[in-house]
């Protein structure tokens, strides 16, 4: 009698935990969270930094130039973020969201439709730039979680439903329907870490450094072009955690395929080249306007007033805490990030797994940019007057998906019920912050968010202007 032989060998852990879909259900899921958008978007929301963006969107469609000394929003704006070079003036933000802003602004132009025509004409351009732009980053970056949440182990309908409380309950909501940069990040960022995952959605994922995708060669390559891409825009348009996640993308894919990730490269160059080109029409120098704080210096400037002045408030330590557990925390208005921290971190020191390289990604993208904004930048707030830690909004769906991760594979009712009570809690800070983007967490008091800001772990604020 013939011997049985060796058992069968069981499937790879990446196999078993993958919940495929198809390409167009990721679509259709953040196409119902941008259709949300749309009625909440319709009413302006201004800041000095969409004011500023939008005089050299107005400036480049209407006049042909970057500068903004002619824009008639710059008298109604009153906004500080402007730099002088020579004798014009300039928006100090990164000029390629603008730029790009700048051609969907052109057709209403063209059209009639005009920031400065009237108060009703500037609400209808606003509306169509927000939705078009921010409505538009904040769903991509739906879409990129939900293809993420294929590697969750959860049914595809729950993740359908998981992928839009994300949108609903987090600063995507806030910042979806008010003209800015992170929620653009935030869908950029995270459809680039869904690509390097699965390669142009489809297929095996390439989560684990062993698998190369040696059976998809020109599959990976498009992928890893597409993913270099949209890194690198995101670096352009949110320098800090748009650069800190491609740096960390390239490093991942250089591993992977032990050598150089020449598609990655290729994918990076476009934007990395039109910053560099814009920046440099701007100030003379490709390095952001941050990096030159003699533009700052002109007479007249609010950065050079006593109200304008940094100064330190106390030990940076402190101010960490803040960024992340105070008023305006990362932790605070999204509390249900606090399940994803603990799944990337126990994801992260599993051995095998093949979520580990992605887990290693985020939480070295979130240690880092935790650490820039509390000892790497001159500034007594890590907010301004804005609602909720707006900067770390970019990598907030990657920690959710592992959050995702943690509860199915715990399958723990108690915790179940105890991050359904967090995504409510979020729900509550995202609608105050979508009625209001531009005011701070500690100086409100609407109904329902003086209910859930008793439950700030550190309720102490060093913000003085």
């Amino acid at each position: 009698m013939a011997s049985p032989g060796p058992p069968p060998t069981p499937p790879a852990p990446s196999v078993v935990a993958i919940r495929p879909v198809g390409r167009l259900r990721p679509l259709i899921v953040g196409l119902i969270f941008w259709a949300a958008l749309v009625p909440l978007a319709k009413r302006p929301r201004h800041s000095g930094n969409v004011w500023s963006r939008y005089m050299t969107i107005e400036s480049l469609a209407e006049r042909g130039t970057l500068a903004v000394d002619r824009s008639p929003l710059r008298a109604i704006s009153g906004s500080p973020d402007l730099i002088k070079v020579g004798p014009h003036f300039y928006s100090d933000k990164p000029p390629v969201l603008p730029v790009l802003s700048a051609v969907v602004y052109e057709p209403l132009y063209l059209s009639g439709y005009r920031f400065g025509a009237s108060a009703a004409q500037f609400v209808f351009v606003n509306w169509v730039m927000v939705l078009a732009v921010s409505g538009l980053g904040s769903a991509l970056a739906v879409v990129g979680l939900r293809v993420l949440l294929q590697a969750a182990p959860v049914r595809p309908r729950l993740a359908d439903a998981l992928a839009l409380a994300f949108g609903f309950g987090s600063l995507l909501l806030t910042y979806g329907v008010t003209f800015n940069n992170h929620s653009v990040a935030a869908g950029l960022v995270t459809m680039a870490l869904a690509v390097v995952m699965f390669p142009l959605w489809g297929g095996r994922p390439a989560c684990h450094p062993r698998e190369g995708m040696r059976d998809a060669r020109p599959t990976r390559r498009r992928g890893d072009a597409i993913a270099g891409l949209l890194a690198s825009l995101a670096a352009t348009i949110d320098l800090p955690a748009g650069g800190v996640m491609t740096a960390a993308l390239g490093i991942w894919l250089a591993i992977r395929h032990r050598g150089v990730p020449w598609s990655y490269l290729a994918g990076c160059a476009g934007p990395m080249l039109a910053h560099g080109i814009l920046q440099t029409l701007i100030s003379g120098s490709p390095l952001p306007a941050e990096m030159t704080p003699e533009l700052f210096a002109y007479k007249g400037s609010y950065w050079t007033t006593e109200a304008g002045t940094w100064r330190e408030t106390g030990p940076r330590w402190r101010f960490g805490l803040e960024l992340l557990f105070g008023p305006q925390g990362f932790i605070t208005v999204t509390p249900v990030l606090i399940f994803g921290l603990a799944g990337i971190a126990w994801v992260a020191t599993r051995r095998g797994d093949p979520l580990r390289p992605a887990a290693i990604v985020v939480v070295g993208g979130a240690v880092l940019l935790v650490a820039y904004y509390t000892w790497g930048v001159r500034r007594t707030d890590f907010a301004g007057l804005s609602f909720g830690s707006r900067h770390l909004l970019p990598i907030a769906p990657a920690c959710f998906f592992f959050a995702v991760v943690l509860l199915g594979r715990a399958k723990n009712h108690l915790a179940c019920v105890a991050f359904g009570l967090l995504v409510a809690i979020g729900v509550v800070y995202a609608w105050a912050g979508m009625i209001d983007p531009w005011s701070r967490v500690e100086r409100r008091g609407d109904s329902g968010l003086s209910a859930v800001k008793r439950l700030t772990l550190y309720p102490w604020s060093s913000y003085r202007r």
